[in-house]
């Protein structure tokens, strides 16, 4: 957000010209997204205690800074177990829901393992999700954001062979998928907002490996329109993209895209052996693949591009892979060692820049993150951390640096609220988050140089009324995000004030009120 004045304009007034950086979709706070320029020209006047604005928008291409260095740190949550000794975390919706497998007690398999129990995190709370009957073991790879996981129910689980059975869980328990016809393994490893489940199932034909897709009660056998004996999906996109690999006997494994047809995108060129994990829906595509060094690193396809991107791999460790990548194109993966010692660090690639997720953890973490497995929407990353010698289900949060002040106005559904993201270190991305407004709601973001505290419409105006940025529509779900880049001129210690007004037919006089923000810029 970008201030300047353009000299007095009559006596008494001054005129400004505002300009701020909008999303076209909810934007990390690691930053990166497509968006628009918003630029507002107003007049402010002595004897007014508001801005008038005359607002004009100028739909220029533009983009939030992308993640940086010392810009973002996180919070370190360490997710627990069932009451087994290990965790393992796959998967991420974007309300913060995590899952995937830990150990628990008093259970050993058939192969004399300990069990593993596929597992739903929810706001502290760990929940075995059960396993079919007969089988040993389940895994959960995948969830969605109406809560439904895509995983498997496994037996005779050893040294990767064994049967798996493709199965979801909602709310009323576990339900197997369907197979290709012949009751063999089969494996969900992805699911979409639509309810989408992507995953392969042994062929009945030929007992290979073939991609396929459920959705509605029903499996699509995608892996026929292969070029390739066997095939496997291992991401899809909430526009039903797929990313995955295949491969003819006794040959490397080839890259594949799915958009409507299958498109091989790495690996049968000069440097083979590549597997595509995870597609967003752009069709930026993450995997893995080996590169002119003859080891393979992570891959970075980005949206139309021929040719995937070296991601590299962290100091001192010689193989990557990246598993997921978010709509505003960040992934994340694990560097490692090729030496046996099971060295492994997370990762995290913006699609220039390759960081060592152990970087951003609170100084004194009893932790080594071994590997990033999953980035939500909201910049949220799951994985693997290493504990006193044990695998250990993660979250990394990032923190903002806003405090709450005030209070707010409620209406039927409480006071609506105002959450703050971003370090504020100059230059950096901003974002100021809206939640638990009525769907489809107007609402206005109020910012300040100060704290005035003054009554309105049976609530309190906060900040200083020195910005009023022009209404904004809460969405569907009664939330809505204002994001810009924050100046880079701005002297470290300036204080601004922040709160969104919601137009609220429940509250007092017709309109709600979230508490108040503040931040210093650092």
């Amino acid at each position: 957000m970008e201030a300047e004045s353009s000299g007095s304009q009559a006596a008494g007034r001054e005129r400004l010209r505002l300009t701020t950086h909008l999303p076209t979709e909810p934007l990390p706070p690691s930053g990166g997204g497509p968006g628009f320029t918003l630029i507002l020209d107003f007049q402010r006047h002595p004897m007014h205690t508001a801005s008038f604005l005359t607002a004009s928008l100028a739909l220029i291409a533009a983009s939030a800074p992308a993640f940086s260095q010392g810009a973002t740190t996180y919070d370190f949550i360490d997710l627990g177990t069932l009451g087994g000794g290990e965790s393992v975390a796959y998967g991420l919706n974007d309300l913060g829901q995590v899952v995937g497998w830990s150990t628990i007690p008093g259970c050993l398999t058939g192969n004399g393992a300990p069990c593993r129990r596929a597992f739903l995190w929810d706001n502290g709370v760990m929940t075995d999700l059960g396993l079919l009957a007969g089988d040993e073991e389940s895994f959960a790879r995948a969830i969605n954001n109406n809560g439904v996981i895509a995983g498997t129910s496994e037996a005779n689980i050893l040294f990767g062979s064994g049967t798996f059975h493709a199965v979801t869980w909602d709310k009323n328990g576990i339900a197997p998928l369907m197979d290709l016809g012949a009751g063999l393994s089969s494996f969900a490893y992805d699911i979409n907002e639509s309810g989408k489940v992507t995953g392969w199932t042994t062929d009945p034909s030929d007992s290979r490996d073939s991609a396929v897709i459920w959705a509605g009660g029903s499996i699509v056998d995608l892996g026929a329109s292969v070029a390739l004996q066997s095939s496997r999906a291992q991401g899809i996109s909430n526009n039903g993209k797929l990313a995955g690999f295949g491969w003819n006997l006794f040959s490397p494994n080839d890259s594949l895209l799915y958009d409507g047809t299958w498109v091989t995108i790495g690996g049968s060129g000069q440097f083979q052996n590549s597997e595509a994990s995870d597609v967003n829906e752009q069709g930026t595509v993450v995997g893995l693949q080996a590169f002119p060094s003859g080891n393979w690193h992570g891959a970075y396809w980005p949206a139309g591009a021929k040719d995937a991107i070296d991601a590299g791999v962290l100091p001192g460790l010689a193989l990557g892979e990246l598993y997921d990548v978010n709509e505003w194109d960040v992934a994340v993966g694990r560097s490692y060692a090729d030496d046996g010692s099971n060295l492994s660090r997370a990762m995290l690639f913006d699609g220039n820049n390759l960081y060592d997720l152990n970087d951003f953890i609170p100084a004194g973490t009893n932790a080594v993150l071994y590997e990033a497995r999953e980035i939500n929407e909201n910049g949220d990353i799951v994985g693997t951390a290493v504990i006193d010698g044990k695998f250990r289900a993660f979250m990394m949060k990032p923190m903002p640096d806003w405090k709450h002040i005030g209070t707010g106005l409620a209406g039927a559904l409480g006071e609506p609220t105002l959450e703050g993201y971003g370090t504020m270190i100059s230059g950096d991305a901003t974002e100021v988050r809206l939640a638990n407004a009525p769907a489809g709601a107007p609402f206005y973001v109020i910012a300040g140089y100060s704290q005035i505290d003054a009554p309105f419409l049976g609530g309190v105006f906060i900040p200083s009324l020195d910005y009023i940025f022009p209404v904004l529509i809460a969405d569907g779900k009664g939330a809505a995000s204002l994001a810009f880049s924050w100046p880079k001129n701005i002297p470290a210690g300036f204080t601004t004030y922040w709160q969104a007004w919601v137009v609220d037919a429940t509250g007092p006089q017709g309109v709600t009120a979230t508490e108040g923000l503040t931040f210093v810029t650092q």
